[in-house]
C-alpha cells in the first residue's frame, strides 16, 4: 500500500517523507545521525498509486503487483460490482466485413433496404487507418454528418447507429473504490514530478502515478491543481465533454426468456441510448434461480439523474416491457440504481486535438482509459484494459525494473479491407480519389 499521510505532516525537501531509519533524531540536546552499520542494505519496493479501479486501473495495478511494486488503488466507492464482456458474433460462422453485421444482428423492424445503405460506410472504414491524419480528418465531422454523407438511410441511423454510438456497446460497469476521491495532485516543483495524490485531507505518496479515474475526475483534479493548469496538455483536457450514465440492476420474481444476452436498444422518445444484459444467462450463480436478473445502462441520461430510484426503476421497466412483453407480468423484487454523472466521454467534432496519450510531460505521471489516444485499435472496455497495461509498461520502463505486460494485438484487417486501404492510401498520396464502387468490382 502506498503510504498515506495527513496534509499537515511535514515532508522533507522535494515532497518526500524519509523512511524512519534515515530520519535524524534529537537526544539530550545533541544531533545524531543514523549509524552507518554493516547491516545489509534492503532495497525498498517502488510505490505506485493508481487512481480509478475500472478496466484501466485494475489492469495497471494487477500487472504492477505481479512485478513486485507496492501498489495503492484509489477510488470513490466502497466496493466492486459485477462486470462482463462478450463477443458480439460469438457462435456465428465468420463472414467478410461488412456482411457479418448485415446478416447476424437481429433488427426486426429494420427493412433489408435500410440495412444495405450501410455498405457505403465501408469506404470510411477503409479510409480510417488509425493514424493521426485519419483521426484529424474524421474528428472534424459528426457521426450524423458522416453517415449522411455516405448515404445511410434516416431509419438506419436513428434506430441503429445513433443509439449504438451513444451506448458504445458497453458492458455493465465494473467499479471498485476505497472511499477515496482524488481532488488534486501534490507536485515536487524541483523535479517537476508528482509526489502525491491528494484525497481530501490525505496525501497518498508514491514514486509513480497512474490516473485511470476517467475524464471528468481528471478535469476536477486539473481545476484544483494550479501547476497542472500551467501546462497546455492538461488545459486542453478541459475542452472535452462528458455525458451522464445511469445503470439499473433489477431482480424480477419470475423466469423470463430473453432471446439475446446483450441488447442495444432504440426507437424510444427519450434522447438516451441504452443497453440491457441478461445476467441470469451470463452468470452460472444465477442459472438455477427462479428469478430473472437484468442490468440496463442508459447513456446521455441527464433527464434521469433528478429522478428518485423508484422513478428510474419504473422508467427502465417500461423500456424492458416494450422490448419483451413478458416483463409486464413480472414484479421487481430487488433493485440497485447507480448514477454516474459526467462519467463517459462525449466525442464531439473537434475533440481529437484536445486528447492526450498515455505519457505526460511529468515523467512519473501516466494516464489510462478508453478516451485517450493509442494505436492498438481496440475500443470501449477492451481499449481501457489495454491502456491500463500500457500504463503499467510505462511505469516498468520508467523504473527499469520488471517485465513488460504482453499486449495481444488486434486481429489484422481482412485481406480485402487491407487491399482497399492500401489503394486508398496510394490514392491519397496522389491527391486523387478512387470511387467506392471500384473496391468491390
Amino acid at each position: 500500500m502506498c503510504w498515506c499521510a495527513p496534509i499537515a505532516a511535514a515532508p522533507v525537501a522535494g515532497g518526500r517523507f524519509p523512511p524512519p531509519s534515515l530520519r535524524c533524531r534529537r537526544r539530550r540536546g545533541r544531533s545524531v545521525r543514523a549509524d552507518a552499520s554493516p547491516e545489509p542494505v534492503v532495497t525498498q519496493r517502488k510505490k505506485v498509486a493508481v487512481a480509478g479501479a475500472g478496466w484501466a486501473g485494475l489492469a495497471a495495478a494487477h500487472h504492477l503487483v505481479k512485478q513486485g511494486y507496492e501498489v495503492t488503488l484509489l477510488g470513490a466507492e466502497s466496493g466492486p460490482t459485477e462486470e462482463v464482456e462478450f463477443p458480439i458474433f460469438h457462435d456465428q460462422p465468420r463472414l467478410p466485413a461488412p456482411f457479418g453485421m448485415l446478416t447476424y444482428p437481429e433488427f426486426p423492424s429494420l427493412p433489408l433496404i435500410d440495412r444495405l445503405t450501410s455498405i457505403p460506410v465501408m469506404a470510411a472504414v477503409i479510409d480510417f487507418d488509425n493514424t493521426d491524419t485519419a483521426w484529424m480528418k474524421y474528428d472534424a465531422m459528426s457521426a450524423r454528418d458522416l453517415f449522411k454523407m455516405f448515404g445511410c438511410s434516416q431509419k438506419l441511423y436513428k434506430e441503429i447507429f445513433q443509439p449504438a454510438i451513444q451506448a458504445a456497446l458497453f458492458a455493465p460497469g465494473l467499479k471498485f473504490h476505497g472511499n477515496r476521491v482524488p481532488t488534486s495532485l501534490a507536485i515536487n516543483k524541483d523535479t517537476a514530478c508528482i509526489s502525491g495524490i491528494v484525497c481530501g485531507e490525505e496525501v497518498h505518496e508514491a514514486d509513480a502515478f497512474v490516473l485511470a479515474n476517467g475524464l471528468s475526475s481528471l478535469q476536477y483534479i486539473i481545476k484544483n491543481s494550479p501547476f497542472l493548469q500551467s501546462r497546455q496538455e492538461f488545459v486542453n483536457l478541459l475542452h472535452l465533454s462528458t455525458i451522464d450514465v445511469v445503470s439499473i440492476k433489477l431482480w424480477f420474481d419470475k423466469k423470463i426468456t430473453i432471446p439475446k444476452v446483450a441488447n442495444v436498444c432504440s426507437g424510444f422518445d427519450d434522447p438516451s441510448g441504452w443497453t440491457f444484459f441478461d445476467l441470469t444467462s451470463i452468470y452460472d450463480d444465477y442459472a438455477d434461480k427462479s428469478t430473472t436478473i437484468v442490468e440496463a445502462e442508459f447513456y446521455n441520461a441527464s433527464h434521469l439523474l433528478p429522478l428518485n430510484d423508484e422513478q428510474i426503476v419504473s422508467e427502465a421497466s417500461s423500456h424492458l416491457i416494450k422490448c419483451i412483453q413478458d416483463f409486464e407480468e413480472a414484479t421487481v423484487i430487488q433493485q440497485l440504481v447507480r448514477r454516474s454523472p459526467k462519467s463517459t466521454v462525449h466525442f464531439l467534432p473537434g475533440s481529437y486535438k484536445y486528447t492526450v496519450r498515455g505519457s505526460t510531460t511529468l515523467p512519473n505521471l501516466f494516464i489510462a482509459g478508453d478516451w485517450i489516444v493509442n494505436r492498438h485499435g481496440s475500443f470501449s472496455k477492451e481499449k481501457a484494459y489495454v491502456t491500463g497495461l500500457e500504463a503499467a509498461n510505462r511505469v516498468v520502463d520508467y523504473f527499469g525494473d520488471g517485465d513488460f505486460a504482453k499486449i495481444i494485438a488486434v486481429e489484422e484487417d481482412e485481406p480485402h479491407i487491407e487491399t482497399a486501404r492500401n489503394l486508398n492510401r496510394r490514392a491519397n498520396e496522389l491527391k486523387t480519389q478512387i470511387p467506392f464502387s471500384e473496391f468491390f468490382l
